[in-house]
């Protein structure tokens, strides 16, 4: 049986994918905090306590694709920061002797875009990430640097790195909480429950 590992940095998060995820076997769920070095911190935890066969990143992120609407999903194809810069001939973005961009496993993607829910709109692509709260005087400013990203949040960048040093397969969900132009859903967080629930299951049955 494959060994699982969820990740989710905020305890409403947690709260939201504990309901979802139920007592699957082989699944662990854990609360990493948030940034880049709680996250890094708790998947470096986990890997080496569970030994996971994968790690999935779990939560919400902020819109930069006009066309994302808060309660839609994505996943990450790729990963890269938005606020790194380590001089010289690296590109920004690029922690110096590391990809600029971190790869999601090609087979949890695959099965990831192969998801096919009712009522719910799954989108992949480039997540972008930072130690930064965005608003909407950012987003032409993180468009300009990353035109394809599609959303932004403050835990995929640590987390894909490290899954990337471990040599840990990596795939990253998130539900959008806010549109680039600041629209939000009113009921998000009753209503998150059940797309988180919906995109964890199905995903997590592809895998038995």
């Amino acid at each position: 049986m494959r060994k699982i590992a969820v990740i989710v940095a905020l305890e409403s998060e947690y709260e939201l994918v504990s309901k979802a995820l139920g007592d699957k076997p082989g699944i662990s769920l854990s609360l990493c905090g948030i940034g880049k070095v709680n996250a890094a911190v708790g998947a470096t935890s986990i890997i080496e306590r569970f030994h996971p066969d994968a790690i999935i990143s779990s939560g919400v992120a902020g819109a930069l694709d006009p066309e994302l609407r808060p309660m839609d999903v994505i996943v990450a194809q790729r990963v890269a920061y938005h606020d790194v810069w380590c001089g010289g001939d690296n590109e920004w973005g690029q922690v110096q002797g590391f990809p600029k961009y971190f790869e999601a496993d090609k087979e949890l993607y695959s099965k990831a875009m192969s998801l096919n829910i009712e009522g719910l709109r799954i989108k992949g692509g480039l997540q972008i990430s930072g130690d930064r709260f965005i608003d909407a005087g950012d987003v032409p400013g993180l468009i300009k640097l990353y035109p394809d990203a599609l959303a932004v949040d403050m835990e995929s960048g640590a987390l894909s790195q490290t899954c990337h040093r471990y040599g840990i397969p990596f795939i990253s969900f998130r539900i959008i909480s806010d549109s680039a132009d600041e629209s939000s859903y009113s009921d998000f967080w009753s209503q998150a429950p059940e797309n988180s629930f919906k995109v964890l299951e199905s995903f997590l049955d592809t895998l038995k």
